[in-house]
């Protein structure tokens, strides 16, 4: 039985949540939720998938104790973008730790260079951010630009891969 469920971790930045589909596995959803926002349920997990949702919970702990992620493609739902928007995500998925690139960079590496605003719409789709570190682009103007939990928890990531 194919079943979607979530589960919180906590983190430094506040409470992580994961939201995936058993049987087979799929991450449907990474949401960076502030610690004051609402109520958290804790979702258990089933035996379907449990070692691939050890997998992504190691990568996000991993991530809050400064270790460079690698995207685990082969566990995410992307079926629901474009092929172009997820050419946008594996793009940005190569930007390295502390690192920041343009949206305006980011279109040249797919080879759309005029497409800075559809990056930028691509991005803020991002289901997957720590694992596909969207963080990581900023605008033309050196200004962080959009994020999807808000430009205070951009900041926060920036400036925690910059730091330590």
């Amino acid at each position: 039985m194919n079943v979607t469920e979530h589960v919180y971790v906590k983190t430094p930045l506040g409470p992580v949540g994961l939201q995936y589909r058993t049987a087979p596995f799929r991450l449907l959803a990474v949401s960076l939720r502030k610690s004051s926002e609402g109520p958290l349920g804790q979702g258990a997990a089933s035996a379907a998938g449990f070692d691939e949702l050890l997998e992504v919970l190691g990568l996000i702990s991993g991530y809050f104790n400064r270790r460079p992620v690698d995207a685990p493609w082969r566990l995410l739902s992307m079926g629901h973008l474009t092929p172009l928007q997820q050419k946008v995500l594996y793009e940005t998925a190569r930007i390295p730790w502390g690192a920041l690139k343009t949206y305006k960079w980011v279109a040249g590496a797919i080879g759309r260079p005029r497409a800075c605003r559809f990056v930028g719409t691509a991005l803020g789709k991002n289901p997957f951010p720590i694992l596909i570190p969207c963080h990581r682009v900023v605008r033309n103007d050196g200004r962080i630009g959009g994020f999807g939990a808000g430009p205070d928890v951009k900041q926060w990531l920036i400036d925690f891969e910059s730091t330590g």
